[in-house]
């Protein structure tokens, strides 16, 4: 494999922009599908706990604290990608996530460093691009250089071909439902506020809060998560062997959609534990 600190070409270096101006979990479905057979092991760790603390990190720059003001960004400045690192190293070390600190994922489990030494190694190793921010991807590579490098990657990734239809009509159908899901908590948030006010007008969004669930917004917001299921389905039934379970495909071979299926399956499930009925 090739070194994690090899040049890339300018082909390789436009690709790797490209892949970085993604939205987070894109660059982490991008990274599972390059490297699925050696980390999908650790897919719960970076869709649990590394997209997670990545968009929390993200919220606190841009001074939103409510997850449905947030629509997901691609990269963080030097500064917020050490408070990043700070966050996820505290996140792991909290007693009620102590599942994370298993050996189980001792490979994604944050080192400890000095904020001296982590700013060297984010200026140094972990900033590819050296544009002075830092993308999932990014991370990701740095995290798992073990078997992982930005050249190694982007010749992964360039030859796994164009996105398919079909995985796209799933990802996109996915993007919808939590469009929904912003617009429906945006509502609930703003009833919930009026709610508290004396007199009519208290009571008049009270009552409108109690309907919430079978209002329109509720409608859309299941017909698009019904979609999306279907589409998820048919992505699935396609590229991960009829029942996915995250591993190989259904012939025991490695495929270049393997993160995405995985990926897709398991945001669906997300939305569908919150908001399905």
């Amino acid at each position: 494999m090739t070194s994690f600190v090899e040049k890339l070409s300018p082909e390789a270096l436009a690709h790797f922009n490209e892949v970085t101006q993604k939205p987070f979990s894109q660059q982490a479905v991008a990274f599972l599908n390059a490297y699925w057979p050696e980390v999908h092991d650790q897919a719960e760790f970076i869709f649990n706990v590394a997209w997670e603390v990545m968009k929390y990190a993200d919220m606190h720059a841009k001074g939103i604290q409510l997850i449905f003001q947030y629509e997901e960004g691609n990269d963080l400045d030097f500064d917020i990608g050490l408070y990043f690192y700070e966050q996820l190293c505290k996140f792991v070390e909290q007693p009620k996530n102590a599942q994370w600190a298993d050996a189980q994922y001792a490979r994604s489990q944050p080192f400890m460093m000095t904020a001296i030494k982590r700013k060297q190694e984010i200026r140094e190793k972990v900033d590819v691009n050296f544009d002075g921010r830092i993308g999932m991807l990014e991370y990701l590579l740095y995290q798992y250089k073990d078997i992982a490098n930005p050249a190694d990657f982007c010749e992964r990734s360039m030859g796994g071909g164009d996105e398919h239809p079909e995985i796209r009509k799933a990802r996109l159908a996915l993007e919808e439902v939590s469009k929904r899901i912003r617009a429906y908590e945006a509502e609930k948030a703003r009833l919930t506020k009026l709610a508290a006010e004396p007199g009519v007008k208290g009571l008049k969004a009270k009552n409108e809060l109690a309907q919430l669930d079978s209002s329109p917004l509720w409608e859309q917001l299941n017909a698009a998560l019904i979609t999306a299921e279907a589409a998820v389905r048919i992505a699935t039934k396609k590229f991960g062997g009829g029942n996915y379970s995250g591993g190989a495909g259904g012939d025991g071979a490695a495929r270049p959609t393997d993160g995405a299926i995985w990926w897709m399956n398991r945001d669906l499930e997300e939305k569908k534990k919150r908001y399905g009925r």
